[in-house]
């Protein structure tokens, strides 16, 4: 069970052989486990520990056997990362010395749970509950626009204009309950065009903030890229040519690839995620292949972009399963791609299209300019750079308060009762303190903080 006064100390960079580990310890016992742990080359301890200083000494056992040669940093808090009395000890990191300092160091700490230092840095005030999310987001970014988007929300910004549309719904509810318990004071009416004047600019806010919401998914997942076509169009040639590398078996039989397969294709900072997909033919008696090819049916039905591949030299699909899928694609998140541009194209049944060579990768910079421009990427970019993306948690929040909003307006309007008014208020304050973490609940961040790494 998480207990927010014990000392706690984990890995905080990834387990694997590397030059250098960093483990971190927090709680209020921090300072006095580096004592127990750290000595000077003369075998004596260190008299006091300062802030923000990084002492050189030898991290030693239970029996003052030495483990390594450590760096070790000081953070006092509450001007530390959780606010709590702060060590970073780095050590080598060959694995058998980090799980030597880590059994040592858990003789005086209790290992840390997932996200365990980022909570308690929400906890004690360093960071509100859109922040900490942001930390999650960096962690995880795999791109330049991930990166951007989760940096412009550590930064507070977007935290700010959500606490100040708390703060101004505070203030109607504040006059809402003032004319409730003051009403045989003689406490004029409430003035309801500045009231809905106050409900109007909020409306205003959450609509802007939203505007975000449909990029949510595919910053977080990245744009689905279905690669569909008939058989032997060299599907699975252009997949491991995007990618750079060779993931999808190549061989010259028809419908080798019967599953779908996913990789990642960062294009400007902004991530594709690929699917190889089964090749498209009439009549197949093998069941394998017949349920790959109602994979890719619905690989495309569910894709923001399809490209679709046919075989430049040899003209387009003659088969009806390739002319009907042909036929049916969607121009606005599809690209006809017309492979083997190295070979000489055939003369009949011309497709327009973008000609591409998956051999040699001519026609690949025009490609990639275009899944940039059909999927609308530049501008998902765009927008992660100039305002905040919203995460689905945010999105279902503030969507909530928006509605609220709308019902708060037009029970003003039909002047109903001011305690059914102030009730609905209370609602939307809600929502907003939900949002930054002003108001929360255990299980609440038990979701969030599951996403962390154990050292985070």
């Amino acid at each position: 069970m998480f207990n927010s006064t014990d000392t706690i100390a984990a890995l905080a960079t990834p387990v694997g052989e590397s030059g250098i580990a960093v483990i971190r310890v927090s709680g209020p016992q921090a300072l006095e486990v580096l004592s127990a742990v750290l000595r000077q080359a003369s075998g004596k301890g260190f008299e006091g520990w300062e802030h923000r200083r990084l002492y050189h000494g030898y991290f030693v056992d239970e029996a003052g056997e030495r483990v390594d040669e450590v760096m070790a940093s000081v953070m006092r808090g509450p001007e530390s990362y959780t606010g709590e009395d702060v060590v970073e000890i780095s050590c080598h990191g060959g694995l058998a010395v980090v799980q030597r300092v880590l059994e040592v160091l858990l003789r005086h700490a209790r290992p840390a749970e997932a996200g365990e230092f980022t909570r308690r840095a929400f906890l004690n005030g360093k960071i509100d509950l859109i922040q900490a999310e942001a930390v999650a987001d960096l962690i995880h970014a795999r791109t330049e626009v991930q990166r951007v988007a989760a940096e412009r929300q550590l930064s507070g910004e977007l935290s700010r204009r959500i606490d100040q549309l708390a703060d101004d719904m505070l203030v109607l509810l504040g006059d809402l309950e003032a004319r409730i318990d003051f009403i045989e004071e003689g406490i004029e009416a409430l003035d309801i065009p500045a009231a809905l004047d106050r409900i109007a600019a909020q409306r205003a806010s959450l609509d802007e903030l939203l505007a975000s919401a449909p990029m949510a998914r595919v910053l977080r997942d990245g744009f689905r890229v279905v690669i569909a076509g008939p058989v032997n169009a060299g599907k699975s040639s252009l997949f491991n040519r995007l990618l750079g590398e060779s993931r999808a078996i190549v061989t010259e039989i028809p419908g080798t690839t019967r599953d779908v397969l996913r990789e990642t294709l960062v294009i400007d900072g902004v991530p594709f995620v690929l699917h190889d997909t089964a090749g498209l033919r009439d009549e197949s008696t093998d069941r394998v292949e017949q349920l790959g090819m109602g994979r890719t049916a619905d690989a495309v039905d569910q894709a923001d972009l399809v490209l679709f591949v046919i075989d430049g030299s040899n003209g387009h699909d003659d088969s009806a399963a390739g002319r009907r899928s042909l036929e049916a694609l969607d121009a606005t998140r599809s690209i006809v791609l017309i492979n083997k541009a190295d070979l000489p194209e055939s003369t009949h049944g011309a497709v327009a299209g973008v000609r591409v060579s998956a051999l040699t990768g001519a026609g690949l910079d025009e490609l990639r300019a275009t899944m940039l421009a059909r999927t609308g990427a530049l501008e998902l970019a765009r927008v992660a750079r100039e305002r905040s993306v919203l995460n689905a948690r945010l999105v279902s929040l503030l969507d909530d308060a928006r509605a609220q909003l709308d019902e708060l307006a037009s029970m003003i309007r039909h002047s109903e009762p001011l305690e059914l008014v102030a009730e609905k208020a209370r609602e939307a304050l809600h929502l907003y303190e939900e949002a930054t973490g002003r108001r929360y609940h255990d299980g609440l961040l038990d979701v969030i903080f599951s996403r962390f790494c154990i050292g985070k």
